[in-house]
């Protein structure tokens, strides 16, 4: 079992006044789906930006099994909200891009990018270009060649923020069934409540700091179990019906909301 550790981490960018994001820690281990929520501004995609290497801690320490994370690596995939595939190239070799840089020959990167399309539900698109595709189909292409690199953890940042509510519902199914199959640990930001609730074992909640409104920190931790309940076999719908989803639902939005209008 792998785990990334953010320990004790603050990251204040060059010229800034004020931290972006101040004494954070989270530990996210092989299995878990660990869901970052909170106000815009609040420092979460800081946060996801170093555990993917793309930004270096002012102070505290990354690591990924004890090792410390000093750049971007394979082990750690990242998909954006914009699905930043290749235009020129067909879907099928956009999913095979990194099998392809690891020198994998094409009759074996074509096998194995189909399999993953089918895996995201895209059976039978491999030679279509990518101009073709929906929002939704792009973002699971995208999902697919994130997955291809068969990374340790996976890093999304607001990967269905640009989705219509209809194909968000599916492709948050979609994530739950591919965490499943994989047991990849997954580290996701995204501003949907119902969203973080239903996907996440753990959400994150961050906030700027009351006193500066900068600052973000790190201000409460709540377990949740919708989405291991979905694993089970329970239906979503019956699931977003419990009232116990309401109730977890009115915490954590008075978590993320608490004080904003004092």
């Amino acid at each position: 079992m792998s785990l990334l550790e953010l320990d004790h981490v603050s990251v204040r960018y060059q010229n800034a006044v004020r931290d972006a994001v101040a004494d954070a820690s989270l530990r996210l281990s092989s299995g878990d789906f660990l869901v970052l929520t909170g106000r815009s501004g609040c420092g979460k995609t800081t946060l996801l930006n170093v555990a993917a290497g793309f930004v270096s801690p002012s102070s505290g320490m990354a690591r990924v099994d004890g090792q410390p994370i000093a750049a971007p690596g394979a082990d750690r995939a990242v998909v954006f909200q914009s699905d930043a595939l290749f235009p020129w190239a067909s879907v099928r070799e956009n999913v095979a891009f990194a099998l392809r840089m690891k020198g994998v020959p094409r009759r074996e990167r074509d096998r194995r990018a189909d399999a993953l399309l089918a895996r995201v539900k895209l059976s039978g698109f491999g030679d279509k270009p990518v101009w073709e595709l929906s929002g939704g189909m792009r973002q699971r292409v995208g999902l697919a060649r994130a997955l291809a690199a068969e990374p340790r953890f996976l890093l999304m940042d607001e990967p269905l923020g640009a989705l219509d509510a209809l194909t968000r519902e599916r492709m948050q199914t979609l994530l739950l069934d591919i965490w499943a199959e994989s047991g990849t640990g997954i580290l996701m930001v995204t501003h949907g409540i119902e969203e973080a609730l239903l996907l996440g074992t753990e959400v994150i909640v961050m906030t700027p700091n009351p006193d500066t409104g900068q600052q973000g920190r790190i201000t409460r931790r709540i377990p949740v179990s919708f989405g291991r309940r979905y694993r089970a076999g329970e239906p979503v719908r019956a699931i977003r019906a419990d009232p116990a989803f309401a109730a977890a639902r009115a915490e954590l939005a008075d978590a993320i909301f608490e004080g904003e209008l004092q």
